[in-house]
């Protein structure tokens, strides 16, 4: 799965792509961090002479003048990759990402050269990386899904318990304290703040019965006028988190959390087929699906509901 930029400009959607990937590149070994981020940053004469300033310092200064120097972020952020070069594989992967955050952030750091550039070294090995990973996440899928119980299998799909009256308070807490957040967000007009906090709201609450939808769909229609790609965006930011969770859940055999994945990105991208990461979590959830009639636990599951 691609996410590419059609101009000379990092795509929102682009960067929070290569961020999640770059999470899960290091979560996958100290070697493929190296052959899929480092050696193409190094190839690419990134790595600077030492200096006295840390990358985590650096960033923090970065950090602190951003919003009065914008136009400096990208030149600077650079340098912090270059410098994180001289430091450990972490700090590389925490200098990138605050890079390609920071693209998210302002549209001065998407368009710079340092920005494009730093996209154009690593985005090919990453996206390597992607194809390789999505075949290993659906080869380890179908294998541990074989060795599930009817009873794990019917625990990931049970919904959530409100019959207590504690839990329902819970949730209902949860959902407005996040509904807050998203408003305290839109008045402060902080953008990518609010395509999070709703991607977010929509993910854990969306095939919920009482989830404010009609209020979210208004905000979101009034961010849409404010920024005609908000809608677009904020549907790639699902897909993308939902993959990242799926391909996190697989990684670490939590079967219950991909399949709620899973069934959570069904149920947001029902018919579109043109939502990132469709084919490959469509394979998934038809190798669930083959697993549950394998095991003839489909009557049992839909009257578990």
């Amino acid at each position: 799965m691609t996410v590419a930029s059609k101009t000379a400009k990092v795509s929102i959607s682009q960067a929070e792509s290569l961020v999640k990937l770059v999470r899960l590149l290091a979560t996958s070994g100290r070697s493929n961090f190296h052959n899929y981020l480092i050696s193409p940053l190094l190839y690419a004469s990134w790595k600077r002479d030492y200096s006295s300033e840390s990358s985590h310092k650096m960033m923090v200064r970065i950090e602190r003048q951003a919003e009065e120097h914008p136009n400096t972020i990208a030149p600077h952020a650079k340098r912090l990759v270059g410098q994180a070069l001289t430091e450990t594989p972490s700090a590389v992967g925490n200098a990138s990402i605050f890079f390609l955050e920071m693209s998210i952030r302002y549209h001065q750091v998407s368009v710079a050269p340092e920005t494009l550039e730093f996209v154009h070294v690593v985005e090919p090995p990453i996206r390597k990386f992607e194809a390789i990973l999505t075949r290993k996440t659906s080869e380890d899928f179908e294998v541990k899904l074989a060795d599930m119980t009817p009873e794990e299998i019917e625990a990931a799909f049970r919904p959530v318990e409100l019959g207590r009256k504690e839990e329902t308070v819970r949730l209902n807490q949860e959902a407005r304290i996040l509904f807050e957040k998203i408003k305290r967000a839109n008045q402060k007009d902080d953008m990518p703040a609010c395509r999070k906090l709703i991607a977010n709201y929509l993910i854990r609450f969306a095939d919920e019965d009482d989830n404010n939808r009609d209020q979210i769909e208004q905000l979101i229609d009034a961010l849409e006028q404010r920024a005609a790609s908000f809608r677009k965006e904020l549907h790639d930011f699902m897909a993308i988190e939902l993959f990242y969770r799926i391909s996190q859940g697989i990684a670490k055999s939590d079967l219950k959390k991909t399949i709620q994945g899973i069934r959570k990105y069904a149920f947001i991208f029902e018919g579109d087929s043109g939502a990132l990461y469709h084919k490959d979590i469509d394979r998934l959830e038809k190798k669930l699906y083959a697993m549950i009639r394998e095991k003839g636990l489909m009557k049992q599951l839909i009257r578990s509901k």
